[in-house]
């Protein structure tokens, strides 16, 4: 049971931020006069309100960055688990630190999920045949996305200078002579035919004057 008032008002915010990610977040409010555990929420660290602070909080005002705060820092859970902490300083009226909040996450699956998705994602350009080297389909799809990463966008952010962008190095990379492209690009391009024309002449206009 917390006696001091100031920390049993956080005890819903320790509740609250428990319940964002029950499975995944710990949190441990700290009572500095005490050097003992308030109050913790979800706790898989093998403690309880009650037991002693012990090391984190010694020593941690010199931790403090201007906002009052620790971290994030690495740590990890009896069992191995890896864990991303963040600890912040609370204070009474007068403004003396009464109150160590800590907010413990858990990354490990996370950092294997994050591991294998890289792993997945990780193609080597070597390795692709050349049925896929020699669809104009598959070309367009790269110039697109090469396109939107080089202008720092996303495809639902195409505008029409983008677009056109798009187009004219579709041209350069002689896609747009391919049977079947307009219909293709104009629907990539998320345009009506009759706009795929109007920017596809903008397109060559723009071609010209840059070789001129």
């Amino acid at each position: 049971m917390i006696q001091n008032p100031d920390l049993k008002a956080l005890e819903p915010v320790c509740k609250a931020i428990s319940l964002l990610m029950p499975e995944m977040v710990e949190v441990v409010l700290h009572d500095l006069a005490t050097n003992t555990i308030a109050h913790i929420e979800n706790g898989f660290s093998a403690r309880d309100a009650g037991d002693d602070s012990l090391l984190e909080t010694e020593n941690y005002a010199a931790e403090l960055d201007e906002h009052g705060i620790i971290g994030p820092y690495r740590k990890s859970s009896p069992d191995g688990t890896r864990l991303k902490s963040v600890s912040a300083v609370f204070r009474d009226a007068e403004g003396q630190p009464i109150g160590l909040l800590c907010i413990n996450f858990k990354t490990g699956d996370l950092e294997t999920v994050s591991a294998l998705l890289s792993t997945i994602a990780r193609l080597d350009e070597k390795s692709q045949p050349s049925i896929v080297k020699n669809d104009w389909r598959e070309l367009t799809n790269a110039i697109i996305e090469d396109t939107l990463k080089d202008l720092k966008i996303v495809h639902s952010q195409l505008r029409r200078p983008a677009r056109i962008e798009i187009m004219r190095r579709l041209m350069q990379a002689d896609v747009l002579s391919a049977r079947g492209s307009g219909d293709y690009v104009a629907k990539a391009l998320g345009v009506s035919r009759a706009n795929f024309y109007d920017m596809l002449r903008e397109a060559k206009h723009d071609n010209k004057e840059a070789s001129a």
